[in-house]
């Protein structure tokens, strides 16, 4: 039983990155992406293209084949980007940070009612887990590791692996936009009650979904998929736009603005200096789609500093 929550740890940056909850598969799906989540990056003192690649953090079925352009793009460049270092080694250094450091258990924090709303949760997932082994966890940490829980019990590499990996299997030079301690903040810095709000607002959710039958990724991967830009927004988005409408409100704006307002702009402003310090350089970005689309997005602040973004659907 421990060994599947160690293996479930993966997916501590759902939240971060705007994927919720279960993946699965459709019928007659394509190979790949039929558009890829592609912008060129020109300008500046560049002498030569650099990519912006929207990922998902996921990578079942096409989500993780890459549309050829995107291949093509990503075996071009100098150098390939993601969000965190995924190198399995730093990936696991990572589940220190899920550790409770207030001398509770999960079920002091949370309270009989809404433990007994998280053991149906874990059973609907599957029918031999329980909280037992989520009790040293932060609540936020199981928050956040709940929705995409089913999906690493099946041991899929999310796409953003699957990119880290193939750019350093072609000897290509790779980089961390961000610390891990940096989002990890994001998130310590809730108030316990929040963390609570939070984890509420994720059992609600999935236990609505899952009692209409739906499977609320379904529509996350086609867009993704199909390369819908709109549709894609709306469905990274669920999650918070449904907060935003409850009781949840005021923390529902809290973390959109630390996740991705204040995300976006210091990405942003990392890109812009690796551009600008290494312009004989291909650089390929490839971050959560969430930070290239919606209000205050990378690509906005990119513009800014003088880069021409184009759209890539082909």
């Amino acid at each position: 039983m421990k060994s599947i929550f160690r293996r479930s740890l993966g997916a501590w940056t759902a939240l971060v990155w705007g994927c919720m909850a279960l993946v699965s598969g459709a019928v007659d799906e394509p190979d790949h992406p039929v558009h890829p989540m592609l912008w060129k990056v020109e300008g500046g003192k560049l002498e030569k293209p650099s990519w912006l690649f929207g990922t998902i953090h996921l990578g079942k079925g096409p989500v993780g084949t890459l549309n050829p352009t995107a291949a093509e793009a990503l075996d071009g460049a100098d150098v390939v980007y993601a969000e965190l270092d995924m190198d399995p080694s730093v990936q696991v250094g990572l589940a220190q940070h899920f550790i409770r450091q207030d001398g509770k258990t999960l079920t002091d924090s949370l309270g009989d009612e809404l433990s007994d709303q998280l053991d149906a949760e874990l059973a609907a997932i599957q029918p031999a887990l329980n909280s037992v082994v989520l009790q040293s966890f932060k609540t936020w940490a199981v928050a956040i590791t709940l929705p995409l829980l089913e999906l690493q019990l099946e041991g899929q590499a999310p796409l953003d692996m699957i990119l880290w990996n193939r750019a350093e299997e072609a000897g290509k030079l790779t980089r961390a936009l961000e610390k891990p301690e940096d989002q990890f903040r994001i998130f310590d810095d809730l108030s316990e009650q929040e963390q609570v709000d939070m984890l509420a607002e994720t059992l609600k959710q999935m236990k609505e979904s899952r009692d209409k039958g739906e499977n609320p990724n379904d529509g996350l991967i086609a867009a993704y998929v199909a390369g819908d830009d709109e549709k894609l927004q709306q469905w990274m988005n669920r999650y918070y736009d449904e907060m935003l409408e409850g009781e949840h409100a005021e923390l529902g704006k809290k973390l959109m603005k630390r996740l991705l307002d204040d995300r976006n702009e210091a990405m942003a402003g990392k890109m812009a200096e690796f551009l600008a310090a290494e312009p004989n350089r291909s650089h390929f970005f490839a971050v959560g789609t969430a930070h290239y689309l919606g209000n205050h997005h990378v690509r906005g602040f990119l513009t800014e500093k003088g880069y021409k973004i184009t759209r890539v659907t082909e």
